[in-house]
């Protein structure tokens, strides 16, 4: 091994110190202790020596003297058992590369292969003495101290032509700079400033993505001088104008980031946030073309950032993705982008957003943490952008991919607040995808993985969630799927079952399909009729048209068990009289009663013939939605039937709830009807039988109150009663009497049937009774 360390780069044998040089540098490089003073005479002898080589164009003597400290000075650098001549001989030859580096001059760069050689090692297996493992030995601590001022020496000649070795010079300068001896730390802060003065005035010639790479991995040591380090060194690349951002900028973000975890130094985390604002800062004043490739260079890492535990760090990568978003082209105000640009980063954001909202949910569900508050409402804001902007991607949009993501977020969701929003956040992805791509999102596995889940969301103990569940629901309703589905893929298994004997009809809509399926749900969970019904119904009626939901909801009722069927009638009937949403119902009830709608006309059937007999399953419902529709012998004549019921205590709670509706402002049209007695007696009629009904409690006192009243205004039509004798109601196309005559009988056949509307009435009623009595023995 000996032998072959003795050759010299070519092959020669490398000359001994005593050949070259005279008695006192020789000692000197044999590590025989010297004094100062014959230290410096042999640095100054050694640099004359050099310089007049070069004078005398002699460059073999230099590498002479160059393989002559390799081999004397620096073999066997990994042996920590090191005599006192070896460390004296290291010393010795540190001074003499700086030496050599004055003596050169100008003509450095033809020897600084093998000077670097020498500083840093040949390869990353021999590390030379900037490079090597720092020990405790008192001796160790002095060479590292003059590998600083060596390299220093070379740099201060050399100057630009460092630069290629700058990246391995960071490795080492990254320990030095931490070193435990303050004179080693302060020789690597000379050096450190040095080496940048060198960058800054050559920034043409720096290799910024490797030395970036470099300066990124010491980012995650968490001394706080190597910290200060990077962040110097990052600083100075962001100054650089020639710095090619595309290449170097994600590895700087990612170790600016990485900077930012752990890190309990104010001013460092500071310093790390600032240089991310100068990052920004950066993308943002750059080309548009420039800007896509930074944010899709880096948007992946910032997704996975935010899944870190380290809140800092998912705060910022979650408010670097939220400008990313805002300074897309098409996204906020118009600006002039060529369309191809556009759809460059409408393509990439379609790339990217399965992996950005597998890390937003996580953000979003952030449970742990000081700033975890802080971090959830980002995320939800970030979420809203990356909505709005995927409103514009609808063509691009990756739908398997995102439905892949948000599958595993709802199966990985748990109790609590930020599983909760994690929940809404999916939902409102999923209806998106059902706007932009419903053909997709409708395939039948989809639909069974996807949106079965949805109707479980129902039960969901918050509301928020719920009122999410159902917007889908309601988007998945509005939708036309080009695959058929059969009610298999919407109803419990048991429903098809149950239904086995019946003939579905043939092109069943979605809509009616899952109308069918919230009343499986509703019908099994019985008290989310009781305390979701009115949330449900209302919002159904904010997304869909109300009276097609209620229409499909009447069809349905008579296949309903019957007691079920009786609680459903009062739910939506209550939304229906009430409701803002339902305004437009009401609207209509009163046109048909002012335009007497005739069955016997081709079109629509009347929707107050279309709730009529449903309502009869509740026996109230159907009372005020005759008194609402102005049917006042229709409802005289419910009102009459019902005191054939049993007065249960749920039956006069319903007739209560009727006289609060009537003494609400809803009903104000129908009690100012009554200054008018004459025209509307049968309205008079219900409310007295209504009276009648009524135990004598509040309700009853207030229909008598309201009766009092009536006897003012029949003392009125009296006194005032000087005209032809009143008119019969308008809605007189409910009545069991018709004109004589060719008109009359007209007339008769386009009349609804009133007698029959009374019969159906007393046979679903009767069914009622027998089905809470059970069977007579």
């Amino acid at each position: 091994m000996s032998s072959l360390v003795s050759l010299s780069g070519d092959g020669q044998r490398a000359l001994k110190p005593e050949e070259l040089f005279e008695d006192a540098i020789a000692q000197a490089l044999r590590g025989q202790k010297t004094s100062e003073q014959s230290r410096k005479e042999f640095v100054d002898k050694l640099k004359d020596r050099v310089s007049e080589a070069m004078k005398d164009n002699n460059p073999s003597f230099v590498r002479q003297v160059l393989d002559c400290l390799r081999v004397n000075c620096f073999k066997d650098m990994e042996d920590s058992n090191n005599s006192v001549y070896t460390w004296n001989a290291r010393k010795s030859g540190l001074m003499a590369i700086g030496a050599v580096a004055i003596g050169l001059g100008s003509k450095v760069g033809d020897f600084l292969k093998d000077i670097m050689g020498l500083l840093l090692g040949p390869d990353s297996k021999h590390l030379g003495p900037f490079l090597a493992e720092a020990s405790s030995d008192t001796e160790s601590h002095r060479v590292r101290y003059l590998s600083c001022e060596a390299l220093f020496n070379v740099a201060k000649i050399a100057q630009e032509e460092l630069l290629p070795y700058l990246a391995r010079i960071f490795d080492g300068l990254s320990r030095l700079y931490a070193d435990v001896v303050a004179d080693v730390r302060h020789a690597a802060q000379v050096l450190d400033r040095l080496l940048r003065e060198i960058v800054t005035s050559h920034p043409e010639k720096f290799e910024v993505d490797t030395f970036a790479e470099e300066v990124c991995t010491r980012m995650k040591y968490k001394n706080p001088m190597i910290r200060q380090l990077c962040l110097g060194w990052t600083n100075l690349i962001l100054q650089i104008a020639q710095v090619d951002l595309v290449g170097s900028n994600p590895k700087i973000i990612q170790g600016l980031f990485e900077h930012l975890a752990d890190d309990h130094s104010r001013d460092s985390l500071q310093n790390a946030q600032n240089l991310l604002e100068q990052c920004i800062e950066k993308v943002k004043a750059s080309p548009l073309a420039t800007k896509r490739l930074i944010v899709f260079n880096t948007a992946a890492d910032l997704a996975k950032n935010c899944r870190k535990e380290d809140s800092k760090i998912r705060f910022q990568s979650m408010w670097w993705l939220l400008e990313y978003v805002h300074f897309t082209p098409g996204y906020g105000p118009t600006t002039s982008v060529k369309d191809e640009e556009v759809k460059l980063w409408w393509q990439k954001w379609a790339e990217a957003l399965p992996q950005l909202i597998d890390g937003v949910c996580c953000c979003i569900g952030c449970e742990d943490g000081k700033d975890k508050a802080t971090v959830s409402s980002m995320a939800v804001d970030l979420n809203g952008a990356l909505l709005e902007l995927a409103n514009l991607l609808h063509e691009y949009l990756r739908v398997d991919e995102l439905v892949e993501t948000l599958k595993q977020r709802l199966g990985k969701l748990r109790d609590g607040e930020a599983a909760m929003v994690v929940h809404i956040a999916c939902l409102q992805w999923i209806c998106l995808l059902l706007v932009h791509r419903p053909q997709q999102m409708l395939q039948r596995k989809i639909v069974k993985e996807l949106f079965m889940p949805i109707f479980e969301s129902l039960n969901h103990a918050n509301d928020e969630v719920v009122i999410a569940s159902l917007r889908v629901l309601a988007q998945l309703m509005e939708t036309t799927p080009s695959d058929q589905l059969g009610i298999e893929d919407l109803l419990a298994k048991e429903s098809v079952r149950r239904a086995d004997g019946a003939k579905e009809e043939p092109q069943k809509s979605l809509f009616t399909f899952i109308v069918d399926r919230l009343l499986e749900e509703l019908e099994k969970q019985r008290d989310m009729l009781e305390t979701r019904g009115r949330l449900m119904i209302h919002q159904l009626c904010g997304h869909l048209d109300p009276r097609r939901l209620f229409v499909t909801v009447a069809r349905a009722i008579p296949a309903q068990e019957k007691n079920f069927a009786q609680k459903l009638v009062q739910t939506f009937n209550w939304i229906l009289l009430t409701s803002a949403e339902t305004r437009s119902l009401r609207e209509e009830l009163l046109q048909e009663s002012e335009r007497h709608p005739q069955l016997g006309h081709e079109g629509e059937k009347p929707l107050f013939l279309e709730l009529l007999e449903p309502w009869f399953h509740n026996p109230a419902s159907a009372l005020a939605l005759c008194l609402w529709s102005q049917q006042y012998e229709l409802a005289s004549e419910l009102t009459g039937r019902c005191a054939a019921f049993e007065p249960t205590l749920d039956f006069l709670q319903q007739l209560d709830q009727l006289v609060q509706l009537i003494e609400s402002p809803i009903f104000s049209r129908l009690r100012l009807q009554l200054l008018e007695p004459k025209k509307h007696p049968m309205l008079l009629k219900c409310l007295l039988g209504l009276a009648m009904l009524l135990p004598q409690a509040g309700a009853f006192q207030a229909l008598r109150e309201r009766m009092h009243l009536v006897q003012s205004s029949l003392l009125l039509e009296v006194r005032f009663d000087s005209e032809a004798p009143a008119t019969a109601t308008k809605s007189d196309w409910l009545s069991f009497s018709s004109k004589e005559g060719k008109e009359g009988k007209e007339k008769k056949e386009k009349q609804v049937d009133l007698a029959g509307l009374l019969r159906s009435f007393d046979k679903i009623t009767q069914q009622r009774n027998d089905a809470r009595c059970g069977p007579s023995p």
